[in-house]
């Protein structure tokens, strides 16, 4: 009875499907969508607004950097 419920056991593991792989999140600007890109200049630029006059452009590039959307060169 052992050796059946053994066998069965294995039987059903082995059928069992693999876990799907991990998906892996790529935060490049050039793959990212450009309304996600639009939202967190958006976002940044609101919080920007809230800085001192003299940090704001600071605040907005802290931000952008937060969210790994930095600029380009």
């Amino acid at each position: 009875m052992k050796v059946v419920l053994l066998a069965l056991a294995m039987l059903v593991a082995a059928c069992a499907s693999p876990p799907p792989p991990a998906q892996t999140r790529d935060k490049s600007t050039t793959t990212a969508n450009p309304s996600s890109l639009s939202r967190d200049t958006t976002d940044c630029e609101r919080q920007a607004a809230l800085a001192g006059a003299g940090e704001r452009a600071k605040a907005f590039e802290s931000c952008m950097r937060a969210k790994s959307r930095t600029p380009q060169r």
